[in-house]
């Protein structure tokens, strides 16, 4: 009964190990890839092995010691990456408890799922939140009539729904004025982004929407999804003003191309010292990691972000409400850049453009 109980216990070790170790190469290999967005459910696996093990005793044997030593050590990997989101750690983007008349910019990004027909639900969460600035991803021909009833509550607005990928339609809409708004296909056509200056009344930020491809098959690697991150924080880092980035990443924070990308456009990670916020699954109530984001440079204050009402999507909207505060920058500070990070920023890129041509 032991033998088969410590047996167990090396099998599972192993395919636990696997799970740990294999997101830490360098690959796009999107079943790879796929294992960071599980690493809070692989970190608890571990730890229930341990306690499993722990009560059983199973330390009195050599065998059953070494796998309590290896799951602890695969633990702790888990624990490195995520210890960051909870609150006992210090935020990267400082509170700022209060935000000067004109400076105030609330941010709010939804995509709302493809094949979603609950436009009450979502423009009920819209009245409520009131953003300044709302990116709605996921829109389709449906829902491009449907946000036009939006137009009453917002200046500007400008929005791409690719005909061929629908799944990537996108909506930008602004209380306040677009200057050179643009939609890009930095690598297809199928996956735009958006680009503008906002004009608040104290001054300007530049804002850029993103929503690429998931890894989700072997037709689709990481590699245009790292390329457009990769794309965003260098647009970021050469931007002439303070910059918004948001969307659906398809990305969790944890992620090695998600930290450079905070790193070379020295972006403030809100969830930093705040929490998980998890936003999809919204439909699982087991499988949930934190997806779409709002990222900002230190000349950006926060006053507050939240997780908002579920709007019939697989996915809950985010909200962040910001204030253009230059004095800011000396209180919070994106992580540092480091030696190679640029180099392996334009190394992905130009992996996302392989990848674009053999589509």
């Amino acid at each position: 009964m032991r033998q088969t109980g410590l047996t167990i216990a090396v099998a599972l070790t192993l395919a636990l190990g696997v799970m740990t170790l294999l997101p830490l190469l360098e690959t796009n290999a999107w079943w790879v890839r796929y294992l960071d967005f599980v690493r809070l459910y692989v970190g608890g696996a571990l730890l229930v092995l341990i306690a499993l093990l722990g009560a059983t005793r199973a330390w009195r044997w050599r065998t059953g010691a070494a796998i309590m030593a290896i799951c602890g050590v695969l633990a702790a990997l888990h624990l490195a990456k995520l210890h960051v989101y909870m609150p006992v750690v210090a935020p990267m983007a400082a509170a700022s408890p209060t935000c000067p008349s004109g400076s105030g910019l609330s941010v709010m990004v939804a995509n709302v799922k493809k094949g979603n027909r609950d436009f009450a639900a979502f423009r009920a969460v819209v009245t409520d939140a009131d953003p300044d600035i709302l990116l709605v991803l996921e829109t389709d021909q449906w829902w491009d009539p449907q946000l036009a009833a939006l137009q009453d509550r917002y200046q500007t607005s400008i929005e791409s729904v690719p005909q061929a990928v629908e799944y990537y339609g996108l909506h930008l809409f602004s209380k306040y004025p677009l200057v050179d708004p643009a939609v890009e296909f930095w690598f297809e056509t199928g996956t735009p982004s958006v680009t503008a200056d906002v004009t608040l009344p104290a001054g300007a930020v530049r804002f850029i929407g993103i929503h690429p491809r998931p890894p989700q098959s072997f037709e689709h690697s990481t590699a245009l999804r790292d390329g457009t991150m990769a794309q965003a924080a260098l647009a970021a880092a050469d931007s002439t003003m303070p910059t918004i980035l948001a969307g659906d990443f398809n990305a969790v924070p944890w992620e090695r191309t998600f930290r450079r990308m905070l790193r070379v456009g020295g972006l403030l990670d809100p969830r930093v010292g705040r929490g998980y916020f998890a936003t999809y699954d919204a439909e699982s109530p087991i499988l949930a990691w934190p997806l779409d984001h709002i990222l900002f440079q230190d000349a950006i204050g926060l006053l507050g972000f939240s997780s908002l009402p579920n709007v019939d999507s697989d996915h809950y909207p985010v909200m962040a409400e910001l204030c253009l505060a230059p004095d800011m920058a000396a209180r919070q500070g994106a992580p540092a850049e480091e030696d190679g990070d640029r180099e392996e920023l334009r190394r992905t890129i130009e992996a996302a453009h392989d990848r674009a041509a053999q589509m």
